[in-house]
């Protein structure tokens, strides 16, 4: 496919991160293409709410949020080209994005594409996924109304998602493998005073059975295997990075894959940035994301003036 434009600012990924420097960059009169394979905002539209962003005291629907990204960037005519990243070229002036339904060049590229939920990697995990086995309970929690499940995970999103699943399951089994959480105290303190919740502690699930839809697990506590009849598991085992169209690519990266930046989130490679939970840093958070998404807009801004 010919490319017919080449754009100041490449960016790969829209949720917080790339959205808010396709905003920075629009006002800052570059020219900008945010690729993006769903919906802008990110994985933050599959949440129930946003409480902690300044600016709602009432908190905002993840896909509500998602939607005034959208439209924000809308007014500003930034355009976004829905697709799969394939395959990048960052070396040389002119880089280049393949997805799979076009192809594009830009003077920079900024890497904003987020995190994946890491896999158990046991017996029946992917043969059952989409049919009891799930990674975002804001997605399938009204399937498991009245229902029993396990929430996998012992950090922040494990128990968020455990409250939020409260709403709809009779009973929640929430496995750890370690004999305490990880995740915040006052989130903590809200599971455990919740009556359908029986933690697991030193736990983990070996295998997950079924034929059509999820019918038990096979656990092991403290040593001893047994079996456990549910409907559904709900798995926050961590994150990786969202780079598979790195592969080969001449980018520093930590032992984790994380994207390594400076504070003016340039990456190893001169013209290419990375913002956003793809990078190492301290706190993955909405908030931090977009803050590093305006620094990456400005950064690229001066870049380019001196180009």
């Amino acid at each position: 496919m010919a490319v017919n434009k080449v754009y100041d600012m490449l960016i790969i990924g829209g949720g917080p991160a790339g959205a808010v420097a396709a905003l920075y960059g629009t006002r800052a009169g570059l020219s900008v293409l945010v690729i993006e394979k769903m919906m802008l905002g990110g994985e933050i539209t599959s949440t129930a709410r946003l409480d902690n962003y300044p600016g709602f005291p009432d908190g905002v629907g993840g896909s509500e949020f998602g939607t005034l990204l959208e439209k924000q960037l809308a007014n500003l005519e930034a355009p976004v080209h829905i697709g799969d990243i394939e395959t990048v070229k960052l070396e040389g002036d002119l880089k280049k994005v393949s997805c799979s339904s076009g192809e594009f060049e830009g003077k920079t590229v900024l890497i904003a594409s987020g995190t994946l939920p890491n896999l158990l990697g046991i017996d029946g995990e992917l043969e059952l996924r989409g049919r009891g086995v799930s990674y975002c309970a804001t997605c399938d929690a009204a399937f498991f109304r009245g229902k029993t499940i396990v929430v996998v995970g012992g950090g922040d999103a494990a128990l968020e998602e455990t409250v939020f699943l409260s709403r709809f399951a009779e009973k929640i089994y929430l496995v750890h493998r370690r004999d305490k959480f990880r995740g915040g105290s006052w989130l903590q303190d809200k599971v455990q005073k919740l009556p359908m919740v029986e933690v697991l502690w030193n736990t983990t699930v070996s295998k997950i059975n079924g034929d059509k839809k999820v019918s038990s697990l096979q656990i092991r506590q403290n040593g001893q295997e047994r079996s456990l009849e549910v409907d559904g598991i709900f798995i926050y085992a961590g994150r990786q990075p969202n780079v598979p169209f790195l592969a080969g690519a001449a980018l520093e990266r930590d032992e984790h894959g994380y994207i390594l930046t400076n504070d003016k989130m340039e990456t190893s490679i001169k013209g290419v940035y990375a913002a956003g939970d793809v990078r190492r840093k301290f706190l993955r958070q909405v908030i931090t994301a977009a803050a590093d998404g305006a620094i990456a807009a400005t950064a690229v801004s001066q870049y380019l003036y001196t180009y």
